[in-house]
């Protein structure tokens, strides 16, 4: 589906064709569409490439286009869960491309975005701007669930262990995405390389964002190595409850042994040199086997 949208004092709205948009969103594309992308002038190579579900973040050059190859966290892709691949274009406008629909990340920005000196550079930046707020707003949320459910290790359940190993699997898909990204966005400040025009206000937003950007990446792998501790934690907590179980059943194995040995004399049918038949023998016996029973328990309870 293809939409156009044009600055209007500063914000953007819906236009009706390519001739005054400043930015093409083109998503879950058909063949139409992509054939009108063709048309544009884009790479039928990249354009796959950015519809693949599992391409890494990157920035190309080619035919008067630049292609900066991203991740997005939080849609609903049927083959990853956690971020789906974008692709922004700048060449005549901006072109956006995602194999998944955007709705949920793009509407807001529409509504919101306010540009005071529209430009395509400006309206790129904003775009990664944007993105990475989506990021922020989804790190943060899960180090609130990761904190609210590591309250306290010892009450920890299979199931919070299971959420823990979500997040692990979420934050490191987020890094996979952030690591290159961050690296692409630097090489456009490189000089050799030419990929944007940027002035002197973008490139100090460029950095503004490179720096963003490394703070969220060390925010993920802080998180990362909560979760692994609390992990860690946890099957020392587990580890400890199974020797203490272990060790109470022992003991008590060891203190039934002496009865069951007491009751498997006297279960025998022979003759004893004493008189077993008396009512006063039994409870003997049972007291016996009672105390040493306890005894035997007490002592290796003591000494642990």
């Amino acid at each position: 589906m293809l939409t156009y949208y044009q600055f209007a004092d500063g914000a953007l709205e819906r236009c009706d064709d390519v001739k005054h948009a400043a930015w093409t969103r083109c998503e879950n594309p058909s063949a139409d569409d992509l054939f009108h992308l063709h048309q544009l002038g884009l790479d039928d190579d990249l354009v796959n490439d950015a519809l693949d579900p599992h391409e890494i973040p990157r920035i190309e050059q080619g035919d008067g286009w630049v292609y900066f190859i991203t991740r997005l966290p939080g849609v609903d892709d049927n083959f990853n869960d956690f971020t789906t691949p974008i692709m922004f274009a700048l060449g005549e406008h901006v072109v956006t491309l995602s194999r998944e629909r955007m709705g949920r990340v793009w509407q807001p920005f529409v509504d919101r975005t306010r540009i005071q000196a529209p430009s395509q550079t400006q309206l790129f930046l904003v775009m990664v701007e944007a993105m990475l707020r989506s990021y922020q707003s989804r790190v943060a949320l899960i180090n609130r669930q990761t904190r609210a459910v590591t309250g306290d290790v010892t009450t920890l359940r299979s199931r919070d262990i299971a959420t823990l190993v979500e997040f692990e699997r979420k934050l490191n898909d987020y890094l996979d995405a952030l690591i290159p990204t961050n690296v692409a966005l630097e090489r456009t400040l490189n000089t050799r390389y030419k990929l944007i025009k940027l002035g002197e206000e973008d490139q100090g937003i460029v950095e503004d964002l490179s720096v963003d950007i490394e703070q969220l990446i060390a925010r993920c792998k802080s998180l990362l190595r909560t979760i692994q501790n609390v992990r860690d934690s946890f099957r020392a907590v587990m580890d400890t409850r199974l020797n203490e179980t272990m060790r109470i059943l022992t003991v008590a194995t060891l203190a039934l042994t002496i009865p069951t040995m007491l009751a498997g004399l006297f279960g025998m049918n022979v003759d004893f040199p004493f008189d077993t038949h008396g009512v006063m023998a039994f409870w003997i016996i049972v007291a016996a086997s009672i105390i040493t029973a306890i005894a035997t328990g007490y002592y290796f309870l003591k000494k642990r």
